[in-house]
């Protein structure tokens, strides 16, 4: 069996199915044949010419739409098959020569072939198969063609696609249930099982190929297309999709057709000049199931990001269009399901459904929030860690048909909150749409009205959210912004919860907010909106204009406080566990240091032929720069950190009590403070301690990584630095550097610091002779999502293994045998609780730029989007600095 699965909206199930088909097809008994009461039983036709066969009886089958009329196919089973064969497909020609087309395996796949076969063919040729939904279960499956010559997507000609639904009766007598061509008699009343696979063959198969006919994934589901565009550069799918639309030749679908009629009129090919500067990839998400296109932010931005953004916005119609037919067509969701006047309904109401949205929002209002608790670390009940992760829960599950970038600020004690959204801009909106005839309309004057309509209707929508996401939120000003949420200011309103509630909700969930009749009429929906204060400036397109915001509740804007500016006393407990009393000891990015890091790059940089001349300024700016610190002592350290992430984990950095002949540390961890080590000194340090490795000088280098560890114990590139001076020489000491990798492993937590220390601890253990220590280093370095180091890994594991990767240790194994040679398993669960706990409570507090790049960190380890998102809100906020005032 094939075993593609139910969930036939998922393309890789199919990959993989149809791989482990082609691995080994499992032949299943045939039916016995029953009469249909359709097809006539014909005598053995005369002796045919040479090169025809006369064994008999053939079963006509009943002719399928647009079959020749002098075409007559049948169906044979007297012929000589291998075992288990549901008969032959033939023809008879007008002299009465019967001539061989396919045969019909027993796990229904057709083989093409012109001569009687006498052993099971492979694999490899099937043009047609019936295959189950649910393995064992034969009673409704989906019908697969492939391409064997030209492939379907291009470079894999293994992967079918799915052409329609066939259903078995009591009797097993079978049912086209859907299905992409027009079935005729087949898809109105069951046929004998052979019978029916032969006339999809027919229609799908041979009259295609007599016609000169590719078929492509037109004649598939969306999840066939769908793949096929996700597969190709972002250019290329395009263009793909504008040349079929276009055609007038093939079988090309009105979705198809509407999607390269907008693709066309945002000008969708101008993407490839893009394209050739940046990278630019799409793909489906996993959790909305619509497509997102990546590129880099800084390099795409202006017109050129309205058209990328426009451009997904044109292909996430085409996935509403495949919801439509999903629930017309039993789930198979076939491109040929939907007529054009269905199409075009379905694109037009793409930019509706905010009654729907405002129902998914409330029914989430009770649903358990998964991130109150991270690594056994609790998030306090009301407070903001639970309203901004029910935000971004709520707001990620949200299905738009337009790109949502949005940032939040919270202040459960004052009831405030603020909301800013990046506005599409009027690009971002079709250029035509249906009318309520079915008939496409230019619609470009339109554009400045809908794109002001659906940002009206969005920031009711987020307001709701920022509700629903806490009881103790009372108010609500939403910012828009054109095109990002960087952007200029185009729409700011205040919500007030009772008269929102009272209102507006129930112009939402009664569908009065999404009514076609204010599709361009932004100025009506805004007085249904009623907001309790309001900045707009509607154009003469009914566009929005540049607007100056509302103003941040002040008890918000106080949280934005640049951190070194920042004054404010930090809670006792919290306090405590990050060693400092108010928020501006936790900075470390702030750099006022006479020297900057900008003037170490530049003394490296021009003393790069002279290491000598380079040492001697280095030493210079080490000296300058510590005359300016603090006095050390064993309560008041110097410290630092290379992100505000590790400033959370400094309790890290205390002493060992181990160390101490007593067992007991010198100084209580809950008094120590720190002071900030500026940038330039580090950097200083570390280049001088390169250049004293490279020459050679050994004891000076242990010296100055000694200090850089003092400073910077948390940092992992010095110990890099100082493992590659065990081994970059003539004669490597691979224990040592094992044991300083080992020693930096317990202060990692950012996913290139873990898989860079796994792997040189691979490298090291391999020249130990330790191979399975080796192996299990490399297991821990390929579960880190980094891909530049993933190949290198890979590579090195199989030479390992001697070629053989099934080999390589599971990771449960890996870890035990790690942890038996006292290799730690990073990040360990009490780093991750440390880290979490803090973040939690600094977010909680009101620090919300002091605990971005902790749930930046958080986010990474759990690879999860709400998280990410909150790491850039904490750290953003919705406000840009000219826009909050004096501090």
């Amino acid at each position: 069996m094939f075993g593609f699965g139910r969930k036939k909206d998922k393309a890789q199930r199919d990959a993989e199915a149809a791989a482990q088909q082609r691995q080994s097809a499992q032949p299943q008994q045939p039916m016995e044949q029953q009469p249909s009461g359709m097809a006539a039983a014909v005598p053995p036709p005369a002796p045919a010419p040479a090169g025809g066969h006369t064994n008999g009886p053939v079963r006509l089958i009943d002719p399928v739409p647009e079959q020749p009329q002098d075409m007559r196919v049948g169906v044979v089973q007297a012929l000589e098959q291998p075992d288990g064969g549901q008969g032959y497909i033939v023809e008879l020609t007008p002299a009465g020569q019967m001539n061989i087309l396919a045969w019909i395996a027993g796990d229904d796949a057709v083989h093409p072939t012109s001569t009687v076969l006498t052993e099971e063919p492979s694999t490899a040729d099937v043009e047609l198969k019936f295959d189950a939904w649910n393995a064992g279960n034969d009673v409704i499956g989906g019908i697969f063609v492939w391409d064997t010559v030209h492939g379907f997507r291009g470079d894999d000609p293994d992967l079918p696609i799915c052409i329609g639904e066939y259903a078995v009766g009591p009797d097993g007598a079978v049912l086209i249930a859907q299905c992409s061509f027009d079935a005729g008699v087949y898809g109105r009343a069951p046929h004998p099982r052979a019978e029916a696979i032969a006339a999809c063959w027919l229609l799908a198969c041979r009259l295609p190929a007599v016609r000169g006919e590719q078929i492509t994934t037109s004649s598939g589901r969306f999840a066939d297309f769908f793949e096929q565009v996700e597969k190709m550069p972002l250019p290329d799918a395009i263009d793909m999709v504008i040349h079929r639309g276009m055609s007038n030749g093939g079988r090309v679908t009105p979705v198809e057709r509407a999607l390269a009629r907008q693709l066309v009129e945002i000008g969708a090919p101008q993407i490839r000049a893009i394209a050739a500067n940046t990278d630019l990839g799409m793909h489906r998400l996993d959790t909305t199931g619509q497509f997102w296109i990546n590129f880099d932010e800084e390099a795409v931005q202006g017109l050129q990001r309205d058209l990328v953004i426009a451009v997904e916005g044109a292909f996430n119609r085409a996935v509403d269009a495949r919801n439509v037919a999903a629930r017309l067509d039993n789930d198979v969701a076939l491109l040929a399901t939907l007529d054009e006047r269905t199409t075009g309904f379905v694109f037009r109401d793409a930019f509706g459904h905010w009654g729907e949205h405002a129902r998914f929002v409330r029914g989430e209002i009770d649903a358990r929030n998964p991130f109150m608790e991270l690594y056994d670390a609790r998030a306090r009940r009301g407070g903001a860690w639970e309203s901004l992760t029910r935000f971004g829960n709520v707001a990620e599950q949200l299905r738009l048909p337009l790109r949502l970038q949005y940032g939040v600020d919270v202040d459960n004690a004052s009831g405030t909150m603020a909301i800013a959204f990046g506005a599409p801009t009027a690009l971002g909106f079709p250029a035509s749409r249906v009318d309520d005839d079915g008939v496409w309309r230019d619609a470009r004057d339109t554009r400045g009205a809908q794109a002001s309509v659906y940002a009206l209707r969005l920031a009711g929508l987020l307001a709701y959210i920022g509700f629903s996401s806490s009881v103790a939120t009372t108010s609500v000003t939403i910012t828009a912004r054109a095109g990002m949420i960087t952007g200029t200011p185009v729409l700011s309103m205040r919500f007030e919860r009772m008269a929102f509630y009272g209102d507006v909700l129930p112009r939402y969930l009664g569908d009065d907010i999404g009514d076609a009749v204010l599709d361009f009429d932004p100025a009506a929906l805004l007085r249904l909106l009623a907001p309790a204060a309001q900045a707009v400036d509607l154009g003469a397109d009914l566009g929005l204009r540049g607007v100056a915001p509302l103003p941040m509740p002040p008890a918000i804007k106080a949280h934005r406080v640049p951190l070194w500016k920042d004054m404010r006393e930090l809670p006792a407990d919290l306090g405590e566990r990050l060693r400092a009393e108010r928020a501006c000891e936790l900075d470390v990015l702030h750099d006022d240091a006479p020297i900057s890091i900008a003037d170490v790059e530049k003394i490296i940089e021009d003393n790069e032929e002279s290491p000598v001349s380079a040492a001697i300024e280095l030493e210079s700016v080490v000296m300058e720069l510590s005359k300016s610190l603090p006095q050390e002592t064993p309560s008041f350290r110097p410290l630092y950190c290379n992100n505000q992430g590790e400033r959370e984990l400094v309790a890290l950095a205390d002493d060992n009590p181990q160390a101490h002949a007593d067992g007991q540390p010198r100084v209580d961890p809950s008094t120590i403070r720190y002071f900030k080590v500026p940038d330039a000194l580090f950097r200083a340090l570390i280049e001088l301690a390169r250049i004293n490795i490279a020459n050679g000088r050994f004891d000076k280098a242990r010296e100055l990584l000694a200090r850089i560890h003092h400073i910077g114990k948390l940092s992992i590139p010095p110990y890099i630095s100082e493992s590659a001076m065990y081994v970059d020489v003539e004669e490597p000491d691979w224990q040592k550097d094992a044991d300083v990798l080992t020693k930096a492993l317990p202060y990692a937590v950012e996913a290139n610091d873990v898989a860079m220390l796994y792997y040189r601890l691979a490298y090291a253990m391999r020249n130990l002779g330790k191979l399975d220590l080796s192996a299990a280093c490399y297991a821990m370095t390929l579960t880190m999502p980094v891909r530049w180091l993933r190949d290198t890994a890979l590579e090195e594991l199989s030479e390992l293994l001697d070629g053989d990767l099934g080999r390589a240790p599971a990771i449960d194994d890996a870890k035990q045998l790690l942890r038996a040679n006292g290799i730690p398993i990073v990040p360990s669960h009490a780093l991750m609780h440390l880290l979490a706990r803090n973040t939690i409570d600094l977010v909680d507090a009101g620090f919300p730029k002091a605990a971005a790049i902790g749930t930046r960190l958080l986010a990474a380890a759990e690879r999860d989007d709400t998280l990410n998102w909150l790491g850039g809100t904490l750290l953003y906020g919705t406000y840009g600095e000219d826009e909050l005032g004096d501090e």
